[in-house]
């Protein structure tokens, strides 16, 4: 507890009085100074008590309107106070923003409960400028005693989400050779009931979930409701590999070639989802796997692989959150050599041998981080595996010999391409999208391999259109 402003000014006489009984030598301020220490030790013995009351008596609730926005959206945040019996003190809440949420002033998010009152709720409206799952998970509550002469502060905890998805792109052209692709990425046929009989996880109960997924001896060892998830008992296997490389970030925001592919990956875990597929996922950064999980088909490891796109970012670091630089690659340091072009400098001379030397095929490929996630995620045996790879067109070399890698280790294999030259806008470059298509379609001559574009709609009819009317 606080000792207010007052109780400091009663304190200070206390202590004059007892002071000035020792000076004069007279009892008359002893009795004084006597008398309000005990005043003093009553109010502090009331202030606990009714600071307990408030606090046992007190429930808190925080609601967000939509629990989902766009990046920059905006959404109404509801505070809620409730006491099961009234205090004869004040009790003033207020709302703790998230690092990531940009909210109104202190007093637009707080409330008081005045004394005899039980409830009081206020609603504000906050901005999520940064993609993931936001969490409003505290609230400050002050207590004072009815004198007025102590206040305390408790944090109480509230669990409110909103998930918070990047700018979705439109116009998503998915192909091959300009066409349209037909049906649904990830269907297949499947004979399968159910939500499975092999045990995976438990977890908390949340709402919407059925009382015949109730594990109850958990629950009975908790003290609190818990669930238990199957795994799938399908065959069927869909591995994705997600290229998330500052490469990827070509286009303009919100619509760059990482965004398109995120919408062909977030469409194919819902096609896995609709028939409890079992699925795992790869992201990988500019040097290694940055982020894996599965293969598992419970009802959380959709949301998990959803939650991780969604908030995969090639632009701002997501995959290198700690801020430090990467070593270089052996392949990039080389190069890199031609910065060294004219520089007579001690540094430069030793250095240039070591870099005349070109790297070798094998070493280029192998250095690679997305041929190392691909050649890791297949192989997976027993099961109808399905690898999806969803990269650009970057690096033609170490993308095909990844792909011969998948066509002989998998059961399936696609690949979804998002050629460079329909990211870099108006006009096309007809020689580039012609290299690009006939990359694709390398990729699609080999085994068990389909090799699809992935593109804005505008782009590949602009493409299409210019390949067909260039001359000769």
């Amino acid at each position: 507890m606080v000792p207010s402003r007052r109780w400091a000014v009663l304190a200070g006489t206390a202590c004059f009085f007892a002071v000035y009984a020792v000076v004069l030598n007279q009892p008359a301020p002893l009795l004084a100074a006597g008398g309000l220490t005990a005043w003093l030790l009553v109010t502090q013995l009331n202030a606990v008590k009714t600071m307990s009351a408030a606090d046992e008596a007190l429930s808190t609730a925080v609601s967000v309107e939509q629990t989902t926005v766009f990046v920059d959206g905006r959404a109404a945040v509801t505070l809620t106070e409730s006491l099961s019996s009234p205090v004869d003190a004040p009790l003033d809440v207020e709302l703790v923003m998230p690092p990531s949420v940009e909210g109104p002033p202190t007093q637009q998010r707080s409330l008081r409960i005045e004394p005899g009152e039980t409830t009081a709720s206020t609603t504000c409206s906050v901005t999520f400028p940064i993609a993931g799952r936001i969490s409003f998970e505290t609230v400050n509550v002050e207590l004072a005693d009815r004198a007025g002469y102590f206040t305390e502060t408790v944090t109480n905890s509230v669990d409110a989400q909103c998930l918070v998805e990047p700018p979705s792109p439109d116009g998503i052209h998915v192909g091959r050779g300009g066409e349209l692709a037909g049906g649904i990425f990830g269907e297949h046929s499947s004979e399968q009931t159910g939500p499975g009989l092999v045990p995976h996880e438990t977890r908390q109960y949340l709402p919407g979930d059925t009382l015949s997924q109730v594990d109850w001896k958990t629950t009975a060892r908790m003290n609190h409701p818990h669930i238990r998830e199957f795994e799938s008992e399908s065959d069927y296997l869909l591995t994705m590999v997600v290229d998330a490389r500052s490469q990827m970030n070509r286009g303009p925001p919100g619509r760059t070639m990482f965004d398109f592919g995120r919408e062909v990956a977030l469409g194919l875990v819902g096609a896995a989802e609709s028939h409890s597929d079992p699925i795992s996922a790869r992201l990988v950064s500019d040097d290694r796997t940055a982020w894996e999980f599965g293969p598992s088909s419970s009802l959380n490891a959709y949301q998990m692989i959803r939650r991780h796109l969604l908030t995969a970012d090639p632009a701002d670091g997501y995959l290198r959150r700690d801020g430090q630089s990467r070593p270089l690659a052996p392949t990039e340091a080389l190069a890199r050599g031609h910065l060294l072009e004219g520089d007579e400098s001690r540094f430069a001379t030793t250095l240039r041998p070591f870099l005349a030397t070109s790297s070798s095929y094998v070493s280029r490929v192998n250095d690679d981080p997305l041929f190392t996630a691909v050649k890791a995620s297949c192989g997976r045996g027993g099961r109808d595996d399905h690898l999806v790879l969803i990269t650009d067109d970057s690096s033609k070399v170490e993308t095909y010999e990844a792909v011969v890698v998948a066509s002989k280790r998998s059961s399936q294999t696609s690949v979804f391409l998002t050629p460079n030259v329909l990211f870099d806008g108006p006009p096309i470059d007809r020689e580039r999208y012609v290299a690009f298509e006939e990359f694709r379609r390398r990729l699609d001559r080999l085994p068990n391999v389909t090799a699809y574009e992935v593109s804005p709609t505008a782009a590949i009819e602009l493409a299409r259109t210019e390949t067909a009317t260039a001359p000769e």
